[in-house]
């Protein structure tokens, strides 16, 4: 968390000292729609059941935070910082059996870093994000044969990606259209039944965003 804050603290001042007139600075807010993507993991034996664990369904989120933007003719660069509540689910489909949807919440700072082109009131902008993992609560431990303690997010830090469309309304207010995806391998390798994984899943979703520029 602290790398974010300085990284973040650096870029504003360096917008700022740069060209005052150019440099905004004001805050966001919105929600994601969440989701956690990996690869689908079958034939888990425990030695009593035998089931598969695949991608489950969205959930909706929420961020809040700052958002600055330095703009050079068309072109802008927007550094973001915010909290960010998310997760997902995981759906254990059991042979012979009924299916459950496994909930997962976390809670993480971001820091996106875009740089866009702008025309009118219009945006568009991709770049860079971080990501510090503050908490996180599954119902991963409730999984035949998982410890307890598993951690899906097991790095603090991780690296992803935003993309995505904008307009600007009198100047000072903002909307926000953007996927996000991760770039980063998460997951604490452990061992259920008789066979060794990750379970990789990554979060990724779709942010949309409101804010005022001061």
């Amino acid at each position: 968390m602290k790398k974010l804050t300085v990284m973040m603290i650096l870029a504003i001042f360096t917008f700022q000292v740069a060209d005052a007139q150019v440099f905004k600075l004001g805050i966001k807010a919105g929600i994601g729609f969440c989701s956690l993507k990996f690869e689908d993991i079958t034939g888990i034996n425990t030695g009593t059941a035998t089931y598969d664990l695949v991608t489950g369904e969205t959930v909706t989120g929420y961020h809040l935070g700052l958002q600055g933007r330095v703009k050079v003719a068309m072109l802008f660069i927007q550094p973001e910082l915010y909290f960010n509540a998310g997760g997902g689910t995981v759906e254990q489909v059991v042979s012979g059996g009924s299916n459950k949807l496994l909930h997962i919440t976390y809670n993480r700072i971001d820091l996106p870093i875009l740089v866009g082109v702008k025309a009118g009131p219009l945006r568009i902008n991709a770049g860079p994000a971080g990501s510090w993992f503050l908490s996180e609560s599954h119902e991963l431990g409730d999984l035949p044969g998982m410890a307890d303690d598993y951690k899906l997010f097991d790095k603090k830090l991780t690296w992803g990606f935003q993309a995505g469309l904008g307009v600007d309304i009198l100047k000072r207010v903002t909307l926000d259209a953007r996927y996000e995806g991760s770039l980063s391998k998460l997951g604490e390798t452990t061992t259920i039944g008789t066979r060794t994984f990750a379970l990789d899943a990554r979060p990724s979703q779709w942010l949309i965003s409101v804010g005022v520029f001061f």
